[in-house]
């Protein structure tokens, strides 16, 4: 991948970088302004609900600003693009589409099949031998 390709996915990471950090910041201050004062039981619990689904997408949001930062050091040390497990190229379609990966398709995919060895084994079944 040349110099241009990795300085538009430095863009591209500090764009989403922005952005996350934005809504984290706006979704903080509206969770910490909310007054609670339900006269109904259900709008409490309906309130309770989306709190928390509000607080699990607010992890999901910190995780990928690590990804991201770890991504920019990637990018940093010259290393961004390059998959950790084969040390391949990571393919531009794919960083086009999670610009934080940091495993190539192929790894990326040996690792979900690792992952659910049922699926794998059943791909692979051997017939029993028969004495």
């Amino acid at each position: 991948m040349g110099q241009l390709e990795v300085d538009r996915f430095h863009q591209v990471l500090r764009d989403m970088l922005e952005t996350l950090l934005g809504q984290t910041r706006d979704a903080m201050d509206v969770m910490s302004q909310e007054v609670a004062s339900f006269a109904d039981v259900t709008d409490r619990a309906t309130a309770e609900s989306d709190r928390h689904l509000g607080i699990i997408m607010r992890e999901r949001d910190r995780q990928l600003i690590a990804e991201i930062h770890e991504a920019l050091g990637r990018v940093k040390d010259g290393e961004y693009g390059i998959c950790q497990e084969c040390g391949e190229e990571i393919g531009l379609a794919r960083l086009r589409a999670q610009p934080t990966a940091t495993l190539c398709v192929h790894c990326k995919s040996m690792l979900e099949d690792m992952g659910r060895p049922h699926l794998a084994a059943s791909r692979f079944e051997v017939p029993f031998l028969e004495a």
